[in-house]
């Protein structure tokens, strides 16, 4: 019972920071697009819930999950909010929108994967649900935003949610315990969308020459 519950305890603390991180990452670009305080609330909530609404729209799970505990969209209501005096100070937003997306990324690429697997699905199903869950609330942020989304725009991005649903499928596969498999998972994705960052890595563009007929 009590192994139940701590595990219980962990996937509330990581769906917690995945909000937050996801709202602030919102609400962040809402700035940069200088929004107002609404518009700040709409887009934090939208990267927050966006793609885990997608994922469990594609899976039949009905209530979709921030309906059936709204207080995802009250947490990210409130980031997003606790963002503005950021902007208002005067502090740099670039660096902690990365993070805070990258962040977020990581947490709900792998807490996608693992719900996928709740639901009964196959591993490489997990993986992709994962993906959708990690990155297509940012795709409608950067829509909304009328901004190319960063999954075109040759970032080591959704390679980082699928190393990180990847590595959840495999932790559970090798019957690695809840918390291991949790933070690992999370830490890979984390890792290596941090390190894409710092680095500047980029995966290659596909180009075709133009030419001109003789």
């Amino acid at each position: 019972m009590n192994s139940a519950i701590a595990g219980l305890d962990l996937l509330v603390f990581f769906q917690f920071i995945g909000v937050a991180a996801f709202a602030v990452s919102g609400a962040l670009v809402a700035g940069e697009r200088q929004m107002d305080w609404f518009g700040v609330v709409v887009m934090g909530v939208i990267v927050a819930v966006g793609g885990g609404t997608l994922r469990d729209m594609m899976l039949g799970a009905t209530p979709v999950f921030w309906i059936a505990s709204p207080w995802y969209v009250a947490v990210a209501t409130l980031f997003a909010l606790a963002t503005i005096p950021l902007v208002r100070w005067g502090i740099s937003v670039r660096r902690p929108m990365l993070v805070a997306d990258a962040l977020g990324l990581s947490v709900f690429a792998v807490l996608g994967a693992r719900k996928s697997l709740e639901l009964g699905t196959s591993g490489s199903i997990a993986v992709i649900m994962g993906i959708v869950t990690g990155i297509f609330g940012g795709v409608i942020c950067d829509v909304l935003a009328n901004r190319t989304p960063i999954i075109l725009r040759k970032e080591v991005y959704a390679l980082a949610a699928l190393a990180g649903g990847l590595a959840f499928v495999l932790a559970q596969h090798f019957g690695l315990s809840a918390a291991l498999s949790l933070w690992g998972s999370i830490g890979i994705a984390l890792a290596l969308r941090l390190l894409a960052l710092a680095r500047r890595w980029s995966i290659p563009i596909f180009k075709i020459e133009s030419s001109e007929p003789d």
